[in-house]
């Protein structure tokens, strides 16, 4: 049996054929994803012609599929009209517009406060609720959704969403209780709730999980791409710590039972259980700013003629942190905050900073080797200081990392300093591709 996962990242649309049987990835296909310029939105009709585009070349090359999953990157909003056509961009998950002030508090603090669910700007019901302050909620609009089931909207032929647990979390103002979103909740607190989709129940299998069909094949509604990771990398491993970096960082524990007073988020998992997960909003752009750093030192000898080549600012980062396998230089590269505007680990175990910065610096180790290490160094620190944030009987267990992403895929400095934290060995998940991965391992199970 073979499925054909399809995951809608924030950088890039991936697409894997997969043998459920072999339980390999028998062919893959990727494009780049971008925002639209100027902001972090993205054009929705776009991103389906691309995947479908690619879908289309699979299944020529394949004739016996038996089912299509969708991994979607989580919190993003669009907006679609009774016919189930886009009648907005898609609001990325870093998307600002929730950063407006809504009676003296930040819109995503007061949500916070008035439904006691914990939100962020860049969430769905956020953005959502700013646009409504704005009156930017457009005037076609009928129902919200996200992108990943906005595709299978689109390719089924579905005029009103319906969104999978794992992905209406995302959202916020989701009642893990209920398996619904919290509407009487969001309303009191201002929220329009006439256009949340409805939600599916985490145990719905086979045929009720399908949005439709898409030239006789089965298309199932999308899953996070959180959810979808982990399992394409680790099952439903409850003794392993996934580590992902991609555009952002996740660090996310599987486990069964249902836990609550937890620091950092509880996303229903497929089926039962949960992740438990802290997500910072570092991550693989973060390493792209140090190789951009180098290779404008680079491009400046170039120009004076000291170099013959244009500089790989990747390569020198991983040829000068291999330079040094240690340094008491400490760096704290989080560029891009935190999320809520609070205080994260440094890069000094113990040292709490609110922005990025340079300590401890001599002249033993102001040397490029020492600068690359202790970049590296900090940014496997903020991940060692998100997965001690869980609790001790949450960590009790775990035996190893599975790590994912390209961010750390291709980063072998990470890698090592990830372990030297961690204390723990690191694996490299068998899927390069892993969100699309799980999106097609979770087809076959419900093809089947």
């Amino acid at each position: 049996m073979k499925t054909i996962g399809i995951d809608i990242g924030t950088t890039s649309i991936c697409l894997v054929l997969y043998d459920c049987d072999k339980k390999e990835i028998v062919n893959s296909l990727c494009a780049s994803n971008h925002f639209l310029p100027g902001s972090f939105r993205q054009e929705a009709d776009q991103i389906v012609r691309t995947a479908q585009k690619m879908l289309d070349q699979l299944l020529r090359e394949c004739k016996e599929v038996s089912g299509i999953g969708i991994s979607s990157q989580m919190h993003g909003i669009l907006y679609v009209d009774g016919a189930g056509r886009a009648v907005s961009d898609f609001y990325t998950w870093k998307d600002t517009c929730g950063e407006i002030s809504n009676q003296g508090k930040r819109c995503a603090d007061f949500l916070s406060e008035s439904t006691g669910y914990p939100m962020f700007s860049g969430y769905g019901t956020v953005t959502h609720f700013a646009l409504g302050l704005k009156n930017a909620i457009p005037d076609k609009g009928k129902f919200l959704t996200d992108i990943g089931d906005y595709l299978a909207m689109c390719l089924c032929g579905q005029k009103e969403p319906v969104v999978d647990a794992t992905m209406a979390a995302s959202f916020g103002g989701y009642c893990a209780r209920k398996e619904s979103f919290d509407l009487p909740g969001l309303k009191k607190a201002g929220v329009a709730t006439s256009f949340y989709p409805s939600v599916l129940k985490r145990q719905e299998k086979g045929s009720k999980r399908a949005a439709g069909r898409y030239k006789g094949i089965p298309i199932f509604w999308a899953v996070g791409d959180n959810q979808a990771s982990f399992f394409g990398a680790a099952g439903r491993s409850e003794d392993a710590v996934c580590v992902n970096v991609g555009t952002g960082s996740q660090v996310s524990l599987f486990d069964k039972s249902e836990l609550s007073a937890l620091a950092g988020e509880i996303r229903p998992f497929v089926g039962s259980g949960n992740l438990y997960v802290q997500a910072s909003l570092n991550g693989g752009k973060v390493y792209e700013r140090l190789a951009v750093f180098l290779e404008e030192i680079g491009n400046l000898f170039m120009d004076k003629g000291f170099l013959g080549k244009k500089p790989d600012g990747y390569e020198m980062a991983r040829l000068l942190g291999q330079q040094k396998e240690e340094t008491n230089l400490q760096v704290n590269p989080s560029l891009y905050g935190f999320r809520g505007g609070g205080i994260a680990q440094g890069a000094g175990k113990g040292t709490d900073l609110k922005a990025g910065c340079i300590t401890n610096l001599t002249e033993d180790n102001f040397h490029p080797g020492d600068l690359v290490r202790a970049y590296v160094a900090g940014m496997a620190a903020e991940l060692y200081g998100m997965y001690m944030k869980f609790p001790e009987a949450l960590r009790s267990g775990r035996k190893k990392i599975i790590a994912s992403g390209n961010g750390i895929r291709k980063n072998e400095l990470l890698r090592q300093e990830i372990e030297k934290q961690f204390c723990l060995p690191l694996y490299l998940s068998g899927f390069s591709e892993e969100a699309a991965a799980g999106a097609a391992q979770f087809a076959g199970e419900w093809s089947v």
